[in-house]
């Protein structure tokens, strides 16, 4: 049996075979065209097609023709591998059906098989053409298809592939059979099975919650991971070399001294040298005793990093591949809602934010600035549950929401009500209210040039624990959101006053007014 890789190469050596056969006599004479294919007596055939219960014959039976009938479009065939072999008749039914496009033949030529086709089957001798397209897994069914000799032989067909073909070898260089076979056998081939592939949710169904909600869980996934202690390891591997080497080195100093010892024992000339030289040893097994504990705690240290090292490897492996589709899911879904808020908000804000915020300004940079604001109030707001407030509208320079009542933040004082205004007396920021005694340090909703001051903490809510960090990490991008764009507010102010005159009417002068400035007219 001959084996190949591709379809194409596989159609070829079957119809090289069955044109050997003809001119050699082995097949009968008459011929029957089934498809794309003729089939004369003789040839050795493989069903494509199930007919169990009408025929007895499954997709994948070998057989062999024994008769044609051509007029009446019909085959007889006898089975190879039915013990006994049994004579099938295929009427003009079975053969004539049609065939989707990728589908097998309903009668083919089985001279050579690709090599998912000849899983499962044992022949007495095996062929195989490889031409660099193979992988590991069809490489194996190949080679062990074979009971007594398996011939491998490297070619790209018996004949010139065409244009259209497939070519394994666009450079044409030509490959020694071992490196072709070291390339087959090392190609990783392996599919992935649909249990395998991992099941990413439709998160653009998800609500702003949700999907909050799931990249909190998958952040608390990635957290249970094993710390990657590779750098540690690094640093424990060399410092275990190197204590091992001071180890040998001090040993060697050891020997060296007990040696000196050895020679000196006995002369009574050189007591003075024997003496240094006990000394000497009783230092070297000092530093062999010291540099062994060295060395058995970096030893030690080094094995227990491996096994966290390990643990780490494993996790990753068993839960990185995963988890990071569903991360990647959940986190391009987040930013492209919050971009998509930013613009939504721009174009239709909602009445309550309006009143918090204050009108979208004209501004592109301080728009810019309002826009991420909102954005993350907003998002913040729905996905935590914080109830919105309802339509507002101004009353006196305060927000009035419907169904409260509007009352100032704290009753003025005596010396305020004596004073008459309610108001404190200091110095006052520019364009702004002023403060009343009982508001120090809380900062007004709505000043006197119409910008409005937001307070987070009240839009907000408290800082969350540290034990959500995902809704402390969002809590913290809204606050920065707006206080950024309150600074920005302080920022434009400072502008006005280093440049008052920069966006006068006045002083935008046209081409021909300036043109004449020029020239002293």
């Amino acid at each position: 049996m001959i084996y190949a890789h591709r379809r194409a190469q596989v159609d070829q050596l079957n119809q090289v075979c069955q044109r050997l056969r003809a001119e050699h006599g082995q097949l009968g004479a008459e011929r029957l065209a089934v498809g794309d294919r003729v089939f004369a007596v003789g040839d050795q055939v493989v069903l494509g097609a199930n007919a169990r219960d009408r025929l007895g014959v499954v997709n994948g039976t070998t057989a062999v023709i024994v008769g044609l009938d051509v007029p009446g479009r019909a085959m007889t065939v006898r089975t190879l591998e039915d013990e006994p072999p049994r004579t099938v008749r295929l009427p003009g039914w079975y053969l004539e059906a049609r065939v989707r496009p990728g589908q097998s033949r309903r009668v083919d030529l089985a001279y050579a098989r690709t090599d998912m086709r000849s899983q499962g089957r044992t022949e007495r001798r095996a062929l195989l053409a490889l031409d660099g397209v193979e992988d590991m897994q069809g490489g194996y069914v190949q080679l062990t298809r074979s009971k007594e000799r398996t011939d491998l032989y490297l070619t790209v067909g018996p004949e010139p592939l065409g244009p259209d073909d497939e070519r394994p070898h666009p450079s044409r260089e030509a490959r020694a059979p071992e490196e072709l076979l070291a390339r087959v056998l090392t190609r990783d081939g392996s599919k992935t099975l649909a249990s395998d592939t991992p099941d990413v949710p439709d998160v653009r169904r998800w609500s702003t919650r949700e999907l909050r909600a799931e990249r909190d869980r998958l952040a608390e996934l990635r957290a249970q991971c094993p710390p990657d202690r590779s750098r540690e390891l690094r640093l424990a591997a060399q410092r275990a070399a190197e204590a091992e080497q001071a180890r040998q080195q001090a040993r060697r100093d050891r020997e060296a001294a007990t040696d000196q010892v050895g020679a000196l024992q006995g002369r009574l000339l050189r007591r003075r040298d024997l003496q240094g030289a006990r000394d000497r040893l009783a230092l070297a097994e000092h530093a062999l005793r010291t540099t062994t504990g060295q060395a058995d705690q970096a030893t030690e240290r080094l094995g227990v990093l491996r096994r966290a090292q390990q643990r780490h490897l494993g996790w990753m492996e068993a839960h990185d591949a995963e988890l990071r589709v569903q991360e990647r899911a959940v986190l391009r879904e987040d930013a492209w809602r919050r971009r998509v808020d930013q613009h939504a908000l721009v174009l239709d804000p909602p009445s309550w934010l309006l009143a918090e915020l204050g009108l979208v300004p004209s501004d592109p940079g301080e728009r810019a600035v309002w826009r991420v604001a909102a954005a993350e109030l907003d998002g913040y707001r729905r996905a935590y549950g914080l109830d919105h407030t309802g339509p507002a509208e101004h009353v006196g320079g305060r927000v009035a929401r419907d169904g409260r009542q509007v009352a100032p933040a704290t009753a003025p004082t005596a010396a305020e009500r004596a004073d008459g205004t309610g108001e404190q007396r200091g110095r006052r920021g520019r364009g702004e209210r002023t403060y009343r005694r009982g508001d120090l340090g809380r900062r007004p909703t709505v000043a006197a040039d119409g910008r409005h001051w937001a307070d987070p903490e009240r839009l907000l809510g408290a800082e969350p624990r540290r034990q959500a960090p995902g809704r402390r990490r969002d809590w913290h991008a809204a606050w920065a959101a707006l206080e950024h764009l309150a600074g920005w507010g302080r920022h434009r102010d400072h502008r006005d006053q280093r440049h008052p005159n920069r966006e006068r009417p006045s002083r935008h002068f046209g081409r021909d007014l300036g043109h004449q400035e020029r020239n002293g007219r």
